[in-house]
């Protein structure tokens, strides 16, 4: 350490050194200050003014500074860029230091480490997660300190896939990995952390020590065995937990953490499954376009009162029950609330007074809540008898169940309503927090400090009177506290007891004993009052802290009943009907919706639509149609007629009957991966690898387009290979709907039984086309890509040309507009029945290139010379 720096920057660079990685927010006075690289960064990041200490040296220091009062919104920056911030404060009372005042740091805040409101969205989780890779798997474990949420999951190998789409449910601030893997993660991830932005944290690999992690779980929880939490035979979810729990206790230094009473293993097979692609293309929890919630099927049904109801719909969307008896409470629950707009209307009121107990408490066990929080938990727990009241008038066990008085916290409550100002300021070392007549102390201090002024003038009048000094004053500065002034000429008249304190040119001062206790009394009160007050204060804010345990499982009860009223109230205003949900092989909807277009201003209407898929006669339906006609909605929606069912809601449907999934499967739209360096048709080609080995017969799988990214015959040839495969029941036979442009399609119902054709209605009056948007039996041999492209605005010359290409490859050989050739009608794009029987010798290299032929993109010119010098080869093969 450079021998010439301060005693303040020696101190700086001593805890800069145990915080390389995070930003140091160093207190001075009524600043938190930044030096060297902090300072060029923060600058940068925080968009403030970059100055020097030490100007008048060589090397001047950098500093920036921001007020302290004010930190909050420059951390929260901060933390969107990416970067962590240790808060340093004085650490001991400057008037009393002995030299430079400690300090230490008090905080560190990360991405996934917050638990301030203004630095969270109330509705949704705030994860920290951590990894453990091994040879034979990976554990994940995952945080919200805000909720004390704590969750486990381990995976075998090959793990990456599995691990990208919990990631993208998870959606993580930040993810722990261990230091000399970060790379090797961050690749294999890859795209998911595109998605789910979260910032990577190296830590050193020994904190994911499986015996070491293990030990730090059990002291922490105070069991002997892991067994109870359901993990006791998962050392990779251990080591991973326990890497994340040590993190947590380094960014919150002397905090207890008491609040994260349990954890739980996730159990991957008692809900569905989601793929990444598939929470994408149903749009789930949000759009992929911007990431925003509205237009996702949360924004429809997010008619909670609570921020904790919120969170958990938003868990109920991303993890569909897969078992009946899983859904049928909440179904049921649900059903209660439907049929009963009263109580209904009257429990989402009462729940409306409810403010978010999960983060109120963290906030009040880690020692950061202030008086406002703690009023908020007051008045929460006074709307619980309303909603208890209520619950148990409920017929649905889910709901009646959870009906308790909750006497406990009705006490708590009532202490903190006589010991708090209804209205108290934020901060609570300044005091004004506490009521009058609380304390006896306390109303004590405050009348000496309020009735200061009154006692000196008393004094001085005594003083006048006893003396005969008529010009005596009683003053006050900060050097001498207070002193009686009296003038030179009337100075024989002071009292031996007066002790002198200061000659001045016309006058001098004195103090008495009695001024001295007054001023003892006087000054000390304020700061007797603020330190009293807090005193007070945290021994409130302790005894709410040892009821954590009952808040949170109270939290519980408010989110099961605020998301079933969600669900209730969306059902109701939708007009969705109650799903009836069987584990035959069935999926049967009338007059089904889509729950999120169907809210928007289309044109005539949302028009419903029916499906009827299962059984051996109907595996999988082949969808032809026009564009723009309606067939990707009718996918989508029937995918999400499904899920709600399985989360337990009712659905936008006449009615439906539902035989239970175990995955849902989505292939829909084109887009490239250029992180990963895929093109469009790698995507989709990889998407719909991923949905054949692993979907089962139970599975629903929607798929639209496949095989439109690359030249026709190869396209049509995948297609076909891929629908056999869906529909065999010997092979996958799992529900599909398959929409395509390939009409050719449509013979798979000659050939193999489950497959039945589907088109969607268009009527035509000359050249105008109505896409009435019904799907109906049969097939659809054209699909009005150059009306679509009227529609879209593509010049007229383009658009007639289109037209008379178009006709001339439809009527076979003619000859072209421009007169420069002739298009030969390509073959009837038959599939060829070697591409699905092993036994029929291999095609001519000639067919297989043909297949690769885009005949549509070559000019007739081009098109001649091919066909030309193709048949050149197969004359000097022949020998003719």
């Amino acid at each position: 350490m450079p021998p010439d720096l301060t005693p303040l920057m020696r101190q700086h660079r001593q805890i800069k050194q145990r915080y390389p990685e995070a930003i140091l927010f160093f207190r001075v006075g009524d600043f938190y200050e930044m030096f060297y690289e902090d300072a060029l960064v923060g600058s940068r990041l925080l968009d403030i003014a970059l100055t020097s200490r030490d100007k008048h040296k060589a090397d001047p220091v950098p500093l920036c500074g921001i007020p302290y009062h004010a930190a909050s919104g420059y951390i929260a920056k901060l933390l969107r860029a990416g970067r962590s911030v240790a808060l340093c404060d004085q650490v001991e009372d400057p008037r009393t230091a002995k030299g430079l005042v400690r300090r230490d740091v008090v905080r560190v805040y990360t991405p996934g480490t917050v638990i301030e409101p203004e630095l969270l969205t109330a509705g949704e989780p705030n994860y920290l997660a951590a990894l453990a890779p091994g040879p034979r798997g990976v554990g994940l474990a995952w945080l919200d300190l805000s909720t004390a949420e704590f969750r486990v999951l381990e995976l075998g190998a090959p793990w990456t896939d599995a691990l990208r789409d919990e990631l993208l449910r998870i959606e993580p601030k930040e993810l722990l990995v261990p230091d000399h893997e970060a790379e090797r993660i961050r690749t294999a991830l890859g795209a998911a952390l595109n998605v789910t932005p979260a910032v990577i944290t190296p830590v050193p690999a020994s904190a994911f020590h499986p015996a070491a992690s293990r030990a730090l779980l059990l002291e922490h929880f105070r069991v002997a065995s892991l067994a109870g939490f359901g993990c006791d035979d998962q050392p990779l979810a251990w080591a991973a937990a326990g890497a994340l729990l040590q993190y947590v206790k380094n960014t919150q230094p002397g905090a207890s953490l008491s609040h994260i009473a349990r954890i739980q293993a996730y159990a991957r097979g008692s809900a569905m499954v989601l793929d990444r692609a598939t929470q994408r293309n149903l749009e789930l929890v949000r759009r992929p376009a911007d990431g925003q919630v509205d237009g996702s099927l949360l924004h429809v049904l997010d008619r909670t009162s609570t921020p904790m109801g919120a969170r958990l719909l938003r868990e109920w969307i991303l993890h569909p029950l897969t078992a009946l008896p899983a859904i049928a409470p909440r179904q049921e629950a649900v059903a209660d609330l439907h049929g009963d707009l009263n109580r209904r209307s009257r429990l989402r009121t009462a729940l409306r007074g409810v403010s978010d107990l999960e983060r109120l408490m963290s906030r009040v066990v880690l020692g950061t809540a202030n008086g406002r929080d703690l009023c908020a938990l007051k008045d929460s727990i006074s709307s619980v008898p309303d909603i208890t009241r209520l619950l148990a008038t409920c017929a649905a066990p889910l709901l009646r169940e959870r009906a308790e008085p909750w006497e406990d916290l009705l006490r708590l409550a009532d202490r903190i309503a006589r010991t708090l100002r209804p209205d108290p300021p934020l901060s609570v070392k300044e005091g004004g927090v506490s009521r009058e007549g609380f304390s006896a102390d306390l109303d004590e201090l405050r009348a000496i400090s309020r009735d200061a002024k009154a006692w000196i003038a008393r004094i001085e009048t005594q003083e006048r009177e006893r003396t005969g000094i008529d010009s005596l004053k009683i003053r006050y500065n900060q050097v001498f506290g207070y002193y009686l002034e009296v003038t030179k000429p009337n100075l024989p008249r002071v009292p031996a007891e007066y002790i002198r304190k200061q000659t001045i040119a016309n006058a001098e001062r004195f103090i008495t004993q009695e001024l001295k206790a007054l001023e003892d009394k006087v000054l000390g009160a304020e700061d007797r009052i603020r330190a009293l007050e807090y005193d007070l204060f945290d021994t409130l804010r302790r005894e709410a802290a040892a009821t954590a345990s009952r808040v949170q499982a109270l939290a519980r009860t408010i989110a099961l009943a605020d998301a079933v009223a969600s669900l209730a109230e969306a059902a109701a205003d939708g007009g969705y009907c109650r799903p009836d949900l069987t584990e035959r092989d069935i999926l049967t909807i009338t007059d089904g919706r889509h729950p999120v277009l169907e809210r928007q201003p289309l044109p005539g209407g949302f028009i419903p639509n029916d499906v009827q898929l299962g059984g051996p006669d109907q595996r999988l339906l082949v969808i032809t149609g026009p564009n723009m006609a309606g067939k990707s909605t009718y996918l989508r929606q029937t995918a999400l007629i499904v899920l709600m069912a399985q989360m337990g809601g009712f659905v936008p449907a006449k009615s439906a009957v539902i035989g239970l999934v175990d995955r849902i499967f989505t292939r829909i739209g084109a887009s490239d991966n250029l992180v990963e360096g895929q093109s469009t048709f790698m995507v989709e080609m990889t998407e719909t690898a991923h949905i054949l080995h692993h979907a089962t017969a139970r599975s629903l799988i929607i798929l639209d387009e496949i095989g439109r990214g690359t030249s026709t015959f190869d396209g049509l040839s995948l297609a076909w290979a891929i629908a056999e495969c869906l529909a065999d029941r010997n092979r996958i036979g799992a529900r599909t709907l398959f929409a395509t442009h390939y009409h050719e399609l449509t013979d798979l119902m000659r050939t193999h039984t489950g497959v039945r054709n589907y088109t969607v209605s268009v009527r035509e009056r000359g050249d105008e086309i109505l896409f009435l948007r019904k799907i109906v039996e049969g097939g659809a041999d054209r699909s009005y890509g150059i009306h679509v492209a009227r529609l879209a605005g593509l010049p007229h010359e383009v658009l007639a040309r289109a037209a008379a290409v178009l006709a001339r490859l439809e009527n076979g050989s003619a000859q072209d507009p421009a007169g420069q050739g002739r298009f030969d009608r390509p073959p009837t794009a038959t599939p060829d029945p070697t591409l699905s029987d092993p036994t029929m010798p291999a095609p001519h290299p000639i067919l297989d290139e043909v297949r690769q032929m885009d005949l549509f993109g070559m000019t007739p010119l081009e098109a001649m010379n091919k066909l030309a010098a193709l048949k050149e080869r197969l004359e000097k093969e022949s020998g003719t």
